[in-house]
């Protein structure tokens, strides 16, 4: 539904006899300025832990066998076929990140 428009001279009178009688107009005081909320804050999140890539020698159901550190790739290997060959089952190597234990000396 549409508003009906109002007729500027009539507003001005209005305002003017109500200013000659001292009411106050509502639109001339000083309002107090909306002041902008401040946006919600996100907490800082958590550090993580230094995390290290290491070999994983794991059996077919996924549990880890044993751990290698990065750069010993193929002693991991090395021990797969060493299981393989005793008849262990099967193994394979995936590589897993864990968090780095600070050295206490």
């Amino acid at each position: 539904m549409a508003r009906r428009t109002l007729n500027r001279r009539e507003l001005r009178a209005a305002a003017e006899a109500a200013e000659a009688l001292g009411i106050p107009n509502t639109l001339d005081s000083k309002q107090t300025p909306r002041t902008k909320p401040e946006p919600a804050r996100r907490p800082k999140p958590a550090t993580m832990p230094r995390m290290r890539v290491v070999w994983a020698v794991c059996d077919v159901g996924g549990r880890t066998v044993a751990t290698f550190d990065y750069p010993c790739k193929t002693d991991a290997e090395a021990l797969i076929a060493r299981l393989k060959t005793q008849g262990k089952g099967t193994h394979f190597l995936r590589s897993l990140k864990e968090p780095i234990q600070p050295d206490h000396e």
